[in-house]
């Protein structure tokens, strides 16, 4: 197989781990709260798009996902995250509660769209292939790197030079000492948790045509996730990043001369050795679990 498409493939499967991975690192950098639920939006956003996308199009797709998922994770954050918080509850009851909120969505998908794997069509503008040399290359999937770059230099550039990037990181360096200079928590941690969410069901429109939409896709890239939020350090989007580049790469190398299974394997052994050395992940701070 040429090197080149293996390096592509991986950094096209990075780039959907990136897109869902930022959102649980930002949330979890800013409330502590390990959102085991997060892949619900990424359900959701495929789902939509299975349903939306042939009536749509495209674009306008992605822009529904984003805002259906960013107002069910806020419905979410509000109505079950928040009294938890508020009440104190042990972080062991949060995850339990994101937990059953996966659940019982992937039981919900099953009963209005079924349990069978649904086929999303690449949307026909982006279905063509580009040519370079000898090289041949899906343009969809040129399409998903370009998107995931330019939508991680936006939330960079937004989290360093806008004023809810500025509160949410006073927020997570010191929540005490910047809620007495009057920052509102409550609405920077639901605001930035949409944020979130929402990113995850763009993500799921852009995942659909190149992995498959099921109803327990919320639960298997989970693993995966965590793997690319800890390598990178909890918290740092920037890590995320190259995290999620460099375990798409692996599991893409793993795949193409191996097998699949050692593929993950594989993943998860770069992993542990990786943190063996640098327990904190690439850009991890020791400020951030406190």
């Amino acid at each position: 197989m040429n090197i080149l498409v293996v390096i592509l493939n991986g950094i096209t499967i990075g780039a959907i781990y990136i897109l869902l991975a930022s959102g649980l690192t930002i949330v979890f950098g800013l409330q502590g709260i390990v959102n085991v639920a997060h892949g619900v939006f990424y359900m959701l956003g495929a789902y939509l798009a299975v349903s939306l996308l042939p009536h749509l199009g495209f674009a306008l797709t992605l822009a529904v996902a984003f805002i259906a998922a960013a107002l069910l994770g806020l419905a979410m954050e509000v109505i079950g995250l928040r009294p938890l918080i508020r009440w104190k509850r042990h972080s062991l009851q949060v995850l339990v509660f994101t937990l059953a909120v996966a659940i019982i969505a992937s039981e919900v998908t099953k009963m209005v769209w079924g349990p069978v794997p649904k086929l999303l069509q690449t949307p026909a503008a982006l279905s063509e292939v580009v040519t370079i040399g000898t090289l041949t290359y899906p343009t969809y999937w040129l399409f998903v790197i370009g998107f995931t770059t330019g939508l991680m230099a936006l939330l960079g550039f937004a989290f360093k030079n806008t004023t809810l990037g500025i509160l949410v990181q006073s927020l997570a360096l010191n929540s005490e000492i910047s809620q007495a200079m009057g920052t509102n928590a409550l609405r920077v941690n639901s605001m930035v948790f949409a944020l979130g969410t929402g990113i995850a069901g763009v993500a799921g429109v852009l995942a659909g045509p190149i992995l498959s939409v099921y109803p327990t896709m919320c639960f298997d890239l989970l693993m995966i996730l965590f793997v690319v939020v800890i390598l990178g350090g909890l918290g740092s989007l920037l890590g995320t990043v190259v995290a999620g580049i460099a375990v798409g790469l692996v599991k893409s190398f793993g795949v193409a001369y191996l097998t699949g299974t050692a593929g993950e394997i594989l993943t998860f052994v770069v992993m542990i050795v990786f943190l063996v050395f640098r327990p904190l992940g690439l850009f991890g701070r020791v400020g951030i679990l406190k």
